[in-house]
């Protein structure tokens, strides 16, 4: 039960993903117009992207070839191997920085080739450890750390060999447990990738950066409905890395610029346009039914059932059983049956001013439009704009 009728805490305009339910054909110039308003978005935020991490590189200790994080970020943000490779460049990046670390803070070379040897061993085992297992291991590498540290040089590359695979068995172990429904092969090909790096510090850097900017970029996709236009994007972006320096106030304002070019780029993707003119086509032919009434909003419904007592008020807590569906029928919510508290100034407007229409033991068909729904942005596999209709039951109110 996902409770879609309830209003997010927090809304951020890159957040929601979705997926469209209407089909309507957008005509040449709506296709020209978001194309520009995709230009725009990509442009302010791959000056932004780029400025962000070039300032953040200035400020670094480290001395970093920007040339190397620049090509580094280019094979990233272009590879084709999709969301599988990302997240295992992801785990890649921590266990590079983990060696790193070791070697660092106790002079100890990891054999990389074996950790991976049994990290991909438990990662796709039929038989991966359990719980007491597990918590057995992590005793014994704390051993082999101690024993490295206080036996003399001669005597450590056993050791260090049993270290290392104890650690890429723990790692394999520890991945099972965030890879649900992944390629894991992909996963592994991401991992051998950024461990790669591990001992270019440049690389490393790029790769970082890489995987961000990629998860970034399509947090946009999704919020926007749109592909930004890649290739303008990484020119800005690029450029922005070597931006030197930067006022306060030249930031503030082109930050201020991405929100707006979000709504802009929004309002003009073939969906939103789609699902608004889906919603408005399906009101209109709710007008030719008598058994539907409108409020002024714009909100049409049916009272299936009256019910009895004193209307809900925007203070009240209902007892509401509902089932929410898309226009085209298929159901993306439901209180399953049940009836679950909702608040009237906790939902979405157009099921609050439904609410307050009604009296205990009501029931009732009623058809939110999108801007009294999730509005431009959507949520989950709620499009744009998109048009909902729901049927509930109000039970009781609760005391």
């Amino acid at each position: 039960m996902m409770r879609r009728i309830l209003y997010p805490v927090v809304m951020c305009l890159v957040a929601f993903t979705a997926l469209g339910h209407a089909t309507e054909q957008i005509t040449n110039d709506e296709s020209q117009y978001a194309a520009r308003a995709v230009d725009s978005l990509s442009i302010t935020l791959g000056d932004l992207m780029g400025i962000e991490a070039g300032m953040s590189l200035l400020d670094s200790d480290v001395d970093i070839d920007i040339a190397q994080v620049t090509k580094t970020i280019n094979q990233i943000v272009y590879c084709q191997e999709g969301k599988d490779f990302i997240t295992g460049m992801e785990f890649g990046v921590t266990i590079a920085k983990m060696l790193h670390a070791v070697k660092t803070d106790n002079g100890i070379n990891i054999n990389k080739q074996l950790l991976l040897e049994h990290l991909k061993a438990e990662l796709l085992t039929e038989n991966p450890l359990d719980e007491s297992a597990t918590g057995a291991l992590v005793e014994r590498i704390d051993d082999l750390f101690e024993q490295i540290n206080s036996n003399s040089e001669s005597q450590n590359d056993a050791l260090t060999d049993s270290l290392s695979s104890a650690v890429g068995t723990y790692n394999g172990s520890h991945l099972r447990l965030y890879l649900a429904d992944t390629d894991l092969e992909q996963v592994l090909k991401g991992i051998e990738y950024a461990t790669e790096q591990e001992s270019d510090e440049s690389s490393m850097t790029g790769t970082e950066l890489g995987i961000h900017f990629v998860q970034l970029l399509d947090r946009f996709t999704d919020g926007i409905h749109m592909p930004l236009n890649k290739d303008l994007l990484m020119e800005h972006l690029i450029s922005g890395l070597s931006v030197k320096d930067i006022s306060e106030e030249e930031y503030t304002e082109l930050y201020q610029q991405i929100d707006p070019l979000v709504i802009r780029a929004t309002e003009l993707s073939p969906e939103a346009i789609a699902n608004k003119k889906a919603g408005e086509a399906y009101m209109e032919q709710l007008r030719k039914d008598k058994s539907f009434k409108f409020t002024k909003s714009g909100l049409a419904y049916r009272m299936l059932k009256q019910g009895k007592g004193k209307k809900f008020t925007e203070d009240d807590v209902v007892n509401t059983i509902y089932v929410g569906k898309h226009l085209d029928g298929t159901e993306f919510d439901s209180s399953e049956g049940d009836p679950i508290p909702l608040g009237t100034n906790e939902v979405i407007d157009g099921f609050s001013e439904m609410l307050q229409l009604m009296k205990p033991g009501g029931k009732a068909i009623v058809v939110i439009p999108g801007n009294l729904a999730y509005g431009l942005m959507g949520t989950g596999d709620i499009g744009p704009n998109e048009t909902l209709i729901f049927e509930f039951e109000t039970v009781d109110r609760q005391q």
